[in-house]
């Protein structure tokens, strides 16, 4: 060893093994952050996905390990999964007249805070028949796919008397 540091002065002589990596080799990968384009991309291909209950299109939006929360729950595990539940809604919205857009409000790293709105309408016409405003929390991988999605929504005042402001009270902070 003594040899090794005369030829090598900054060679470590703790290292056991010259196969042996430094830490750093180790240090896990930060993830890329996302971009807002990126990020739009990804609500707008929710929102096709939806609309369009193509399997594929779907699965495209996931990581394999996702997870998909709803309110006080998690509603599905894992990419299959998640496809499966989609794909058990499909007969309740094919036929359905809705639309929805979402927009990025704040990105943090691989971290986006989306906000936007799901309106429902009388088929063949433009009357809404509901619409729901809605906040979404998601975190993505290095590939674009979202790995965690937590949803939360709410109703119109009109389609959800029980969570309506009163009358009296709804001008008061105005």
């Amino acid at each position: 060893m003594d040899d090794l540091h005369g030829r090598f002065p900054g060679y470590d002589a703790r290292m056991t093994d010259f196969l042996e990596q430094p830490e750093w080799h180790n240090a896990p990968m930060q993830p890329v952050p996302i971009t807002r384009p990126a990020a739009q991309k990804w609500l707008d291909a929710y929102v096709a996905a939806w609309k369009s209950y193509d399997e594929g299109a779907i699965s495209d939006l996931w990581s394999e390990g996702a997870v998909w929360h709803y309110p006080f729950q998690t509603r599905a595990s894992g990419r299959d999964r998640i496809v499966a539940e989609w794909m058990s809604e499909r007969d309740d919205f094919v036929g359905e007249s809705f639309d929805a857009k979402y927009h990025p409000v704040a990105i943090e790293g691989v971290r986006v805070v989306a906000h936007g709105r799901t309106v429902f309408y009388q088929p063949e016409s433009d009357r809404v028949v509901t619409a729901y405003d809605n906040i979404w929390f998601l975190r993505f991988d290095d590939s674009g796919r979202c790995t965690e999605f937590h949803e939360w929504y709410a109703g119109r005042p009109e389609d959800e008397p029980d969570r309506a402001v009163p009358n009296d009270r709804a001008h008061e902070d105005r």
